[in-house]
């Protein structure tokens, strides 16, 4: 009779640790998954950070308008060309004085900024162009796509000598 009385106390206690282990796992479980989304969320925050772009940072901002009334220089369009391998930036010459003043060297040519991130759009190099600006003509640059830093809707500042016309949306 005795082994009988010890055998139901001892699956009493199997029970009561049966539940805690599986009291004590569901807890690790729930740590270790939490601790995952909080390694997860961190490398998406870390991901989607807007880093420093020293070009964008090096100048200064001004509006469509003031680049035109200061510079003689109206941007009309950004757009992707070639499947996206390369960006066009087309723009118009209000007042040659001005922009000849802009645009300076030959070797400073603009660039595009692309906003967000650390990554710079430039014409190629190693072509040196006399750049002979009129007054009411349009002009165009191209910029090869490097590693596909742009896409239809992203956004990017035009740079000059110092001088940025930001938030340009690059059309398709």
């Amino acid at each position: 009779m005795a082994d009988t009385a010890l055998a139901p106390a001892s699956d009493h206690h199997d029970a009561i640790d049966t539940t805690r282990n599986r009291s004590g796992g569901r807890r690790r479980r729930l740590a270790v998954a939490l601790v995952v989304v909080m390694a997860i969320g961190a490398v998406v925050a870390w991901q989607l950070r807007s880093p420093d772009n020293s070009v964008i940072a090096g100048s200064t901002e001004v509006s469509a308008e003031q680049l035109e009334d200061q510079y003689g220089v109206r941007i009309d369009v950004v757009g992707l060309l070639a499947s996206g391998g390369l960006v066009e930036l087309k723009f118009q010459v209000t007042d040659a004085d001005k922009a000849t003043a802009l645009f300076g060297e030959v070797d400073d040519m603009p660039v595009l900024a692309v906003e967000g991130t650390d990554r710079v759009l430039q014409t190629a190099k190693g072509m040196k162009h006399q750049l002979t600006l009129l007054d009411g003509a349009s002009y165009f640059f191209l910029y090869g796509n490097v590693a596909n830093a742009v896409h239809e809707g992203s956004n990017v500042a035009f740079v000059i000598n110092g001088v940025r016309l930001a938030h340009l949306t690059v059309m398709k």
